[in-house]
C-alpha cells in the first residue's frame, strides 16, 4: 500500500485493484453468525515450550477432535449453521463489473485440510490408517454443510457469476501430504459432488490448493474442475512447460508468479521474463491466467506487481 500510496496516488485496496484492473472480481459470501449469550472463553495459552515459536504448524499440532475415539464425538462437533453465511446481491456486482469474470467465494470449508484442524494434523494423518471411520465420519459432516450452504448460494448466482472458488491444502512444496489414494479414499468422493453441483448451476470451478498437486490433477480433470489456483511452479513438478506439455488444454492454470523469491525479491526485469515464459509455455494450448502464485503478502513489491 505504502507503494501504490506513494507512486500512483491510491489510498485503499479498491483503489490499488481499480488502478491494476484484473480480470477478476471475487464475490464473497456474508458471514452473520449470531453471537453468544454468554461470552467464549479465551483458549489457553500454548506451553512454555510451544510459546517459544508461535508457528502456524503450532496451530495445527491439536485441534478440538485430539482425544475423539468414537464417531459419535465426532458427529456431534463442528455445529454450525450453513443460514450464518449470506449471499451478497450478485445481479448488483454483475451491473458493477459487466466485463469481468465474477467469482463466487462460497467460503472456506476444505475437507481435508479441515480434518488436520479440527482433529489435529498428526492424529488426523495417524486415523486414516488407524481410526479410517473417524476422519470418514468428519469428512462426510463437513461435506453436508458446504453443500447445504453451496446450494443457498449457487441459485442467487447462476446468470450472474461465472466461476466457483472451491478449496483444500492438499500439497506441500515437495508432494501430496498424503498419498493420492488416500485422498481419492477420503476426499475425492465428496469433492466430486461439489463440483458437479456447481457445474449444475451453470458456472465454471476454480480449485484452490497450493502446492506440488501434480499427482492428482487427472482425478481433478477427472470430476470437471475447470482451472487450479494457485499455480506454484516453484513446487516440485509444477514447472510451467511440462504441466502445459501434459495438461495444457484440458486444465486452466492460475498464478504461476512466486511470491516468495520472485515477486518479492526479483527484479521488474525478472519479473516481465517470467510472465513471457510462463506465457510462451501455454501459447500453444491456452489455458494460463497471470497472477502471484499466493495471496499478496507484505514482502512483495508494487513495482513487481505493476510489471506483472
Amino acid at each position: 500500500m505504502e507503494y501504490f500510496r506513494t507512486e500512483h496516488g491510491l489510498e485503499t485496496s479498491d483503489d490499488v485493484i481499480n488502478f491494476l484492473d484484473p480480470d477478476f472480481r471475487w464475490i464473497g459470501m456474508r458471514y452473520e453468525r449470531p453471537q453468544p449469550e454468554q461470552p467464549q472463553p479465551e483458549p489457553e495459552p500454548p506451553a512454555a515450550e510451544e510459546a517459544k515459536d508461535p508457528t502456524y504448524s503450532w496451530a495445527v499440532a491439536r485441534g478440538p477432535l485430539a482425544d475423539a475415539t468414537t464417531v459419535a464425538e465426532v458427529e456431534a462437533s463442528d455445529v454450525w449453521d450453513p443460514a450464518w453465511w449470506q449471499a451478497p446481491d450478485f445481479a448488483e456486482a454483475r451491473k458493477r463489473w459487466p466485463d469481468h469474470a465474477l467469482v463466487l467465494s462460497a467460503g472456506w470449508m476444505p475437507l481435508f485440510w479441515g480434518a488436520c484442524l479440527e482433529f489435529g494434523m498428526e492424529r488426523a494423518m495417524i486415523n486414516m490408517l488407524e481410526r479410517p471411520e473417524l476422519i470418514e465420519a468428519f469428512v462426510r459432516k463437513r461435506h453436508e454443510h458446504y453443500m447445504d450452504l453451496l446450494s443457498r448460494c449457487l441459485k442467487p448466482a447462476q446468470g450472474a457469476c461465472d466461476i466457483c472458488w472451491l478449496a483444500d491444502d492438499l500439497a506441500g512444496q515437495q508432494n501430496m501430504l498424503i498419498s493420492p489414494d488416500l485422498w481419492r479414499k477420503f476426499i475425492k468422493p465428496y469433492f466430486a459432488e461439489q463440483v458437479r453441483l456447481v457445474r449444475d448451476h451453470g458456472l465454471l470451478v476454480l480449485f484452490h490448493s497450493c502446492g506440488a498437486v501434480r499427482s492428482i490433477l487427472d482425478d481433478l480433470i477427472d470430476v470437471g474442475v475447470n482451472a487450479l489456483l494457485v499455480f506454484q511452479t516453484t513446487a516440485r513438478g509444477m514447472d510451467a512447460k511440462s504441466i502445459a506439455a501434459e495438461f495444457g488444454g484440458r486444465l486452466a492454470f492460475y498464478g504461476g508468479m512466486d511470491v516468495q523469491q520472485l515477486m518479492s525479491f526479483g527484479t521488474v526485469e525478472d519479473v516481465a521474463a517470467e510472465v513471457r515464459a510462463n506465457a510462451e509455455a501455454f501459447a500453444d494450448c491456452g489455458g494460463y491466467i497471470v497472477a502471484n502464485s499466493h495471496h499478496c503478502v507484505k514482502t512483495i513489491k508494487g513495482e513487481n506487481i505493476v510489471a506483472m
